[in-house]
């Protein structure tokens, strides 16, 4: 199987999207061809903790028979979806990644997968997650080069996506894990500004930064996955998107701002090569971009208060079941939670309040640009490790919205992606861009 940056029209979801409408394809055709993909390489990549069950079978046939009745539910309608086995699909356990735990099936769906079901999505299983979505590597091997890692948490959907098992998954992100398993990978990923998307049914990390998030192999493809998603009053945004033509005036596009300093000082030179060459191309498609310092952001400051929100909250919603379970603990989640329980009150209130008083600042400081900046430090690493999330983590911390799209190739032949960030709530305007950058790119 070949991978490709630029995925063919027939393989995004996009693609088969039209293809179930116009009535080209059926929805069990579409279902078969990922299950293909499934039996082929899940051995050897291990993106699932399940694939495929007689209820999947069911919604599948389903999904036929309404359009054999004329009933077509929408863009979704039959395309097949992986679920990060941390939110709950009613009638399946929901485990987290977690060693040795023993968990009922969820009694029903949390609110981004019964959204996803009422659009007509066929929910085909749960991908991997790292335990408790944090650092530990998992299982799960990078279809690109099965030496290398998927990134973490969200390992499973973006394995999965990137080798065509299924056509999106849902992911999450604390600090880097759908951006950074994203670039990785070579797929698309989107991290909402916090609190867009409906948490309920989702297992907490750190509630101050947990985001749900789609994956899909084009912003195009995750587009129609947020007309589900997306809250009502978002809803006939996203909707209109894939119809609107691509900016074509260059007064039309935001200013483009490539910040400098820590960030490229942690990239390695593939990256460094790659994020200079894309913001030429950019530029010689009339963007208008300006490099700078990022001096707002308090980088060093930032990650550390980062991780203390991450250690106190795990540790607020773990402690007990850390002393009646130890079992189900690794030793990097073990010791986030033992980090966390010698925080003090005073010095998670001054992180909050940091939080807080950044996030402002940097609304101020970013306004209607758009930020230009590598996903990751470089290309996947080796798997005895999720890669470093430092790029990614500020925006969490922020909860500012990004988008990862792939933008070229390491040496070795490993995808290597840009992250665009905006401003709280200009959402769909980054969507607009991240489409003109990805088709801007691809033409490239």
């Amino acid at each position: 199987m070949t991978l490709s940056l630029i995925p063919e029209f027939e393989s995004t979801l996009f693609g088969q999207s039209q293809a179930i409408q116009n009535r080209r394809a059926t929805c069990r055709e579409v279902f078969e061809r990922c299950r293909s993909v499934v039996m082929e390489r899940e051995s050897s990549v291990q993106a699932w903790v399940r694939f495929s069950s007689d209820e999947v079978e069911q919604a599948v046939a389903d999904r036929d028979l309404e359009l054999k009745k004329g009933q077509w539910r929408g863009p979704l309608h039959g395309i097949p979806l992986g679920v990060k086995d941390i939110y709950d699909a009613a009638g399946a356990a929901t485990v987290a990644g977690i060693p040795h735990r023993q968990s009922d099936p969820a009694k029903r769906d949390s609110a981004m997968v019964a959204r996803l079901r009422e659009a007509g999505a066929i929910i085909v299983g749960k991908t991997v997650t790292t335990p408790y979505a944090y650092f530990d590597p998992p299982p799960t091997r990078n279809p690109w080069n099965l030496d290398r890692t998927p990134g973490g948490s969200s390992s499973g959907s973006a394995a999965a996506v990137a080798s065509g098992m299924c056509l999106g998954a849902l992911g999450s992100q604390t600090g880097g894990s759908i951006l950074r398993p994203a670039s990785f990978c070579g797929i698309a990923g989107y991290k909402p500004t916090f609190g867009l998307l409906n948490r309920r049914g989702m297992f907490p990390f750190a509630p101050s930064l947990d985001h749900p998030g789609p994956m899909a192999r084009t912003v195009t493809d995750m587009i129609l996955m947020m007309t589900a998603l997306a809250p009502p009053f978002l809803r006939e945004s996203f909707q209109a998107l894939p119809n609107e033509p691509l900016v074509s005036a260059p007064e039309a596009l935001p200013t483009f701002v490539a910040p400098e300093g820590d960030f490229l000082s942690k990239t390695e030179p593939a990256m460094s090569a790659a994020l200079d060459a894309t913001i030429e191309c950019l530029s010689q498609s009339d963007a208008m971009i300006i490099c700078g310092p990022p001096a707002e952001l308090e980088l060093p400051k930032l990650w550390a208060q980062h991780r203390c929100v991450m250690a106190v909250e795990i540790a607020m919603s773990q402690e007990e079941r850390l002393e009646e379970h130890p079992e189900e603990f690794t030793p990097a989640v073990r010791a986030m939670i033992e980090e966390g329980l010698l925080v003090r009150s005073v010095e998670y209130a001054a992180a909050i309040q940091f939080q807080r008083a950044l996030r402002r600042r940097m609304s101020r400081a970013i306004g209607d640009t758009i930020w230009l900046m590598p996903a990751a430090r470089g290309a996947a690493p080796t798997p005895e490790t999720t890669g470093d999330p430092c790029m990614n983590s500020p925006w969490s911390f922020l909860g500012f919205p990004t988008i990862t799209i792939p933008m070229a190739l390491s040496p070795v032949g490993l995808p290597l992606g840009l992250q665009l960030v905006a401003g709280p709530g200009q959402d769909i305007e980054l969507f607009r861009v991240a489409r003109w950058c990805e088709s801007v790119l691809a033409r490239n």
